[in-house]
Formats: structure tokens, sequence, C-alpha cells
């Protein structure tokens, strides 16, 4: 009978994890099911107590499979790029969602030591709990092993309705939203005394209702910025496994050109690619590039438009010493930086240009290498890089010809909300994303991305334009709202008219304030929390001492 009791506990236990997963997963993979997010942590925070009040041993593992089948189910669809890698990312990313609930377990017991009201302890331990996590968000975006993808406040891409309020604190916004309602949602349920759970209850209530008010309000309200423009989108569709070395590049650009003329028209302000769509293009010297010299000869019967193109680039230096951290030798006293880069050019020069900076860990970047200098060999030994990209120190708003300036968001730092909206800080009127999302196949992944763009043009009050090699290009306006989009797999082209803006949003002045706020305080409370450790050990040191000098 025992053993029956212990596994239905350990049933009821797993049960709870699934139940994580499935309501924490669902809003990446299903459209319009944002709202589930507000009441994915309630299983987690129940099999937290029930492994605390039943003293289960080895409690890590529960949560840490739960996090594990939160990343499977969400982003699983790495492993059709790199095996190696999707094990690594989703292992690891795993890790640290549950180093954030083990360190809120471990706050949690000196917590409750202190205070002896259970209620309050419970809503106090959850508290620090959401201040951790968005530290952690925060911290994640802005690091050099970096894989922010499952933000929480994204679980929104979807509901852009939702969430309008992002202008003010962008997607770690979100985050904090999330949370909040999840711990006042459980409070509401699970504490003992009924003025605690009315309480909690109206307080939860608030806490879910008054935001999406507000977003409703702000979206039916929000009236776009008028600066109309004609732009055209080139989705060539060229396989990622195949564009080096199975055609010349000259077939590309014939490709492209061919595209480019039967959408162009005199009112055509910009053409915009995908990211890598050329390649061997010196930065410095662009006329030495056959690309270039193709473009530039289409562009001169098409004088009014502009060309964002997506190129593989490089810059050669010649000095004694490495000359930036990324820099390759070249021979003796000669160096090269390879740079995915984003640059504006027309009829006659190219105006300005961006370097991807926000580089995927093991594909475009070696993290810390120059303090771990054995991982470049380990990395392309399992297919990754053995170097890394050149980068910048901020994200630039490129200058086109007609005095408009633009953001090009290359790849995946579109998920890089307080990365982006330096662009808009700096002058863009438009954002682009350009971006190649073949490489994962016709999965979540590729959608995921194209919806994100979604709460950057919220968060900025920008236009976005997605071009994509493979995957969905499109066009989306300053609600976040899909104006237009391309299918999966095919060749095409998209022209459409978006509307510029000039205006900044507090998101683009500020930035994540929410995560900069929760780092502070968590160090703060962090440290707080050590102190009265290492004051009740020396209590107990204290009272063990007495007790042993009054006993002699």
């Amino acid at each position: 009978m025992k053993k029956a009791s212990s596994s239905r506990a350990k049933g009821n236990l797993w049960l709870l994890v699934a139940g994580f997963i499935l309501l924490a997963s669902l809003p990446y993979l299903v459209p319009r099911l944002g709202f589930l997010s507000l009441i994915a942590f309630i299983p987690l925070f129940q099999l937290d107590r029930q492994l605390r009040e039943n003293q289960v041993r080895h409690a890590f593992w529960y949560y840490y499979v739960a996090f594990l089948g939160f990343n499977i189910a969400t982003t699983f669809w790495i492993w059709f790029v790199s095996a190696a890698g999707a094990i690594a990312a989703i292992l690891l990313n795993a890790l640290q969602m549950a180093a954030v609930f083990a360190i809120y377990r471990w706050a949690a017991r000196i917590i409750r030591q202190r205070e002896k009201r259970p209620s309050l302890a419970d809503g106090l331990s959850l508290l620090f709990f959401a201040i951790t996590w968005l530290a952690w968000e925060h911290v994640y975006f802005n690091i050099e092993l970096s894989w922010p993808w499952l933000c929480l406040g994204n679980s929104f891409a979807t509901n852009p309705e939702m969430v309008q309020w992002y202008e003010w604190t962008g997607a770690v916004g979100g985050s904090a939203w999330i949370l909040l309602c999840n711990i006042l949602l459980y409070l509401a349920i699970t504490s003992p005394a009924r003025r605690a759970r009315r309480i909690t209850g109206w307080s939860a209530a608030a806490m879910v209702f008054l935001p999406l008010l507000a977003s409703e309000i702000r979206y039916a309200t929000y009236k776009e910025s008028e600066d109309p423009m004609e732009v055209v989108v080139i989705q060539p569709n060229i396989d990622p496994f195949e564009k080096y070395g199975v055609k010349p590049q000259s077939a590309y650009d014939a490709r492209l050109i061919e595209l480019m003329a039967h959408e162009v028209t005199p009112q055509t302000r910009f053409v915009i690619t995908p990211e890598t769509f050329t390649f061997d293009f010196d930065i410095d010297q662009p006329e030495s590039s056959a690309s270039y010299r193709r473009y530039r000869a289409f562009l001169s019967a098409h004088p009014e438009t502009d060309l964002l193109l997506g190129a593989l680039t490089f810059r050669y230096f010649e000095c004694s010493t490495k000359p930036t951290r990324s820099a390759r030798p070249n021979g003796p006293g000669k160096w090269f930086d390879v740079y995915n880069t984003a640059l504006v050019m027309d009829k006659d020069q190219v105006y300005g240009s961006y370097v991807k900076s926000k580089l995927v860990p093991g594909v475009e970047i070696i993290p810390y290498e120059n303090v771990f200098k054995f991982l470049g060999p380990i990395v392309a030994k399992f297919g990754g890089s053995n170097s890394s990209y050149g980068t910048q120190d901020e994200m630039d708003a490129i200058p086109c010809s007609d005095g408009r300036k633009l953001g090009a968001m290359i790849c995946y730092e579109s998920v890089y909300g307080d990365w982006s909206r330096m662009a808009t800080k700096k002058g863009a009127s438009f954002l682009a994303v350009m971006t190649n999302d073949g490489w994962w196949g016709d999965t979540p992944g590729y959608r995921q991305h194209f919806n994100y763009a979604r709460l950057r043009a919220i968060e900025n009050r920008r236009d976005v334009v997605q071009a994509a090699n493979t995957g969905t290009s499109g066009l989306i306006n300053q609600r976040g709202d899909v104006l237009a989009k391309t299918g999966w797999w095919v060749e095409t082209t998209l022209k459409g008219t978006i509307n510029g803006n000039s205006q900044l949003t507090a998101f683009a002045r500020h930035g994540d304030r929410t995560g900069r706020t929760a780092s502070i305080v968590f160090l703060v409370l962090l440290v707080a929390l050590l102190i009265w450790k290492l004051a009740d050990a020396s209590d107990k040191r204290s009272g063990r001492g007495k007790s042993a000098s009054g006993n002699a």
C-alpha cells in the first residue's frame, strides 16, 4: 500500500511537470495562445510545494526535466542545422532555467526561516523568483553565449493586440507581467486564509485584465505615422545547404536582377534582400566586387531606388599586432576580418553599412575565445566555425540616399529588442530583418522568428520588413499587424507600401529598464540573503557553544 501511495505521489509530480511543459510551450507553437503563459508556471510552483512538503530527494531533476521539455518542444528544430548544436543549446538553456529555479528554492528556505507566516513567506519567495528570472533574461541578452529565443515575453508574438504596452517596457516587461500573473493566481488558489485568497484574487484579476484593457485601447486607437514608401522584398529561395559552391555567384546575381526587374517601378524606394546574398565583398573597396558592379549597373536604370543588400564582407589590415579580437592572420603583418553585413547602395555608391553583432554561438562566434582558446578547434570538430566574425559595439541606423535612415536586423538579431532599438534611437525610420530561415526546414522555427519581428514593430513603433532567403518574408505595421507575407520555400517577391516614423517610444529611448532594475534588485537581495544565511549559521554555532558550556 505504501508503494502504491508513493507511486501515485511520483505520478502526480510528473503530471505537474507535463502540465508546465504543455502550458509553457503552446504559446510558441500555436498562434493566438499567448494567454496560456499567464498560468503556465502554476504547475511548476505546485511541483515545488509538493517536492518540499514530501521532502523528495533529487528534486532538481524534476524541474530540470520540466525546463528541458519546454526547450525541446519549442526549439527542437535546431537539430536540422546541427545535432551537436541542438543538444548543447537545449541542454544548456534548460540548465540555466533550472539554475534560476534552484536559486529561488535556496532563497525560499532562508526566507521561511526568517518569516514564520507561511503565506507571506511563499509570496516573498515567489517574488524573488520573478526578480531572479528577469535579471537572468536581461543578462542573457547581453553576453556572448546567448540564446534568448525563449524570453517569456516572446510568447505573445502572435497576440500583438494584447501587448501594445511593449512600447514602454519591451518584451522583458512582458516576462514580468507573465511571472506576476502566475504568482498572484497561484497564491489566490493556494492561500489558506480566506482574506488572503480574496486579496490575491482581486490583485491577480487586476494584474491580468488592466494591462490587457490598456493594450486593447492602445491597439484600437493607435494611428500609424504616415511617411509612405514603396518597398520590394526579394525571397530568392536558395537552398542554404547548397548555396556556396553549387552555382557561381554570377548566376545568383543574374536571378536577383531578374526578380528586381519584374517589380521595381519609378515609385520603388527600397529593394531588400536576405542576409549574405553575395560574398567576396571588400567593404573598403566595393568596386572590386563583381556583384557590386552588376547591381550598380541595374540601379543606374532606377536612380530613385536604393538596394539594402546582405553580403558576406571582409576588411584587410596591415599591422604588427592583431587589430581586432576576431581578426584572422593573412601573412606576415597582415590580417583580415569577416563580417555578416547589411549595406545600402544606389547607382553611385555605398551609403552606409552595419555589421551583424549578435552572433550565433558556435556558428559565427566562439564565445569568449580569447579566454578559452581551446574552444575553437572543439567547436570546429562538431561542424561549427573555428573563428569568429567581426562585430561592432552598437547597432547603427544606416543612411540612405534620400536622407532617411533604416535599421537592419540581421538573422536572429530581431530577437534582441534592447539591441535593435538603438537603430531607432539613432534615427531609423523603419526596420528590416534580413535572414535565412531555411536551415530549420518547415518547422515552428521560421514562424517564431517572423512573429518576433512583430514585437520589435510594437516596441519601436516602426514598420518592419522581413526579407528571408527561405522561410517567411513579409511586411509588418507599427501595431505589429502582418500586412502581407510570403509562403514557405517559394521563389518570389513581395511589393508593398510601408510608413516611416521619426517619433521615439519610451522603450526606444531608454531600453530594457525592467531587466536592468531587476538585475540591480537581485544583487541587493542576494547580498541580503547571504548575510541572513551567515547570521543564522553564526547563531547556530553560538547556540551550540553556549549549550556545551552550560552542560559542562
